[in-house]
């Protein structure tokens, strides 16, 4: 009697209790990674295999350092910022309206290239021709040539010629006064905070203003289009002849002095943008530049000339060097290594063990000193992780804080976790179920077996 309850009890366990080794989930190694790991289980995509990498990433101006040499300016204004981060290196009252200039004229190619093809034939009007100011820039147009899209972004951007913007905002608009609706409906699209324009070139109204940020927030439009970065950088001119004006004698010379070696303020690491001067204005110029895959795009405004000096070029260059200078891009975390490990307790013993790795390197502009020890880490894993786990399927995600710059991408299986066999588990249960049915349809034999004996007995 005493070994069939040793039985049936046995055989109750068996089918009432799963084996430890499968109601278990995931542990880490916690010597695997020293950083912060939180558990949740709606981070776990089971199905999902990352084929491709996905970052995210968010720029927050309090969590950057100040370095202690920032640089001093002479400009009244001054903006300068990486375009693909969005990350901020010097400001410099960035959000107060100030008059543009000809810098104005970015916003004018950004809309014609947004609503022309380069190869348009355009044909300059004598009004074009008339709205000019006596004084202002010209690259000697003629009314009723017929020049392309192309050639007339050129006489703008290149030597700034106030006839061109003119021409172009009438080929798109029709006029200047629906060229200057479309160009502040556009910049509010773009985010720009103050900007109200008037004109397509800059020519002085006390209504026609905007802000370093707003130029900067164009600048970063324009820089999509190749177009656009081939003529900023463009150092000379020359307007092609045509029927009215057959000669090639109408070349000029860049404005930005930056991009032309010949001049006294050459700086090989611009390549344009677009410089602008009036009286209220002053000395302008927005700058682009790209060293060592880091871009950067520097307004300044509402520069002097002092003793020769012009501002606007001297302080362009301090500031783009103060960033290549303290600066560089960092590798903060690299996909090769194995961020952590987890032990998967239903996994076979062959591959028991579960390497989580990132499913791209991730690599931020930061300062110069910046290392491993600057960088804050924050692991996101779900609590239950079960084989089968299949190699690149998405397991948690995993955050990295450098200098302002928050990255996030999902962190992924770095090899193949097999489930271990549920057959032999299975069949232990249906035999103890057959073990646990013989014994009590025997028990309930052998008890009536003994009630009909004793009930022979009595009779």
């Amino acid at each position: 009697m005493k070994n069939r309850l040793l039985i049936l009890t046995l055989a109750l366990c068996l089918i009432f209790s799963p084996l430890i080794s499968y109601a278990t989930g995931a542990g880490y190694n916690p010597d695997a990674y020293s950083g912060e790991i939180t558990f949740s289980d709606s981070l776990y995509e089971n199905d999902e295999i990352a084929e491709e990498p996905r970052v995210t990433f968010e720029y927050i101006k309090n969590e950057q350092q100040t370095p202690e040499n920032t640089p001093v300016i002479g400009c009244k204004a001054a903006y300068l910022a990486d375009p693909v981060s969005g990350k901020i290196f010097y400001e410099k009252n960035a959000h107060e309206k100030m008059y543009p200039a000809s810098t104005t004229k970015i916003l004018t190619a950004l809309l014609v290239l947004e609503n022309c093809d380069a190869d348009d034939i355009v044909t300059v009007s004598q009004h074009a021709i008339d709205l000019k100011p006596v004084g202002y820039s010209s690259a000697n147009l003629k009314a009723g040539e017929k020049l392309s899209v192309y050639t007339l972004l050129q006489a703008m951007l290149i030597p700034s010629a106030n006839e061109a913007a003119y021409a172009l905002a009438e080929h798109v608009s029709g006029s200047v006064e629906s060229f200057a609706a479309l160009s502040n409906k556009r910049a509010k699209e773009l985010g720009c905070e103050s900007l109200h324009f008037v004109n397509p070139n800059g020519v002085h109204d006390d209504n026609h203003y905007c802000s370093a940020y707003d130029l900067y927030l164009i600048a970063r439009e324009c820089r999509k289009y190749d177009v656009f970065n081939e003529i900023v950088n463009t150092r000379q001119f020359t307007v092609p002849a045509t029927d009215i004006y057959p000669r090639n004698d109408r070349t000029y010379a860049n404005t930005n002095e930056l991009i032309l070696p010949l001049s006294g303020n050459y700086y090989p690491r611009c390549n344009g943008i677009k410089t602008g001067h009036t009286t209220p204005a002053g000395e302008c110029l927005v700058s682009s530049s790209t060293e060592d895959n880091l871009n950067l795009i520097c307004v300044v405004l509402g520069g002097r000339i002092t003793g020769g000096v012009n501002e606007r070029f001297s302080d362009t260059k301090k500031l783009i060097d103060f960033v290549y200078d303290n600066y560089s891009r960092k590798l903060i975390a690299d996909k090769s290594k194995p961020l952590t490990e987890i032990n998967i307790e239903n996994a076979v013993k062959d591959t028991p063990m579960l390497n989580v790795v990132l499913q791209t390197d991730i690599v931020t502009v930061a300062p110069n000193e910046t290392d491993e020890n600057n960088v804050i880490t924050q692991i996101s894993l779900p609590e239950n992780l079960k084989a089968p786990i299949h190699e690149n399927q998405v397991v948690g995600t995993v955050t990295y804080r450098a200098d302002g710059m928050i990255y996030k991408t999902n962190l992924v299986a770095g090899n193949e976790i097999i489930k271990k066999p549920y057959w032999i588990y299975n069949s232990l249960i249906s035999l103890a179920a057959i073990l646990v049915i013989i014994m009590i349809l025997s028990t309930v034999r052998k008890s009536k077996i003994r009630k009909a004996k004793r009930a022979r007995r009595a009779g």
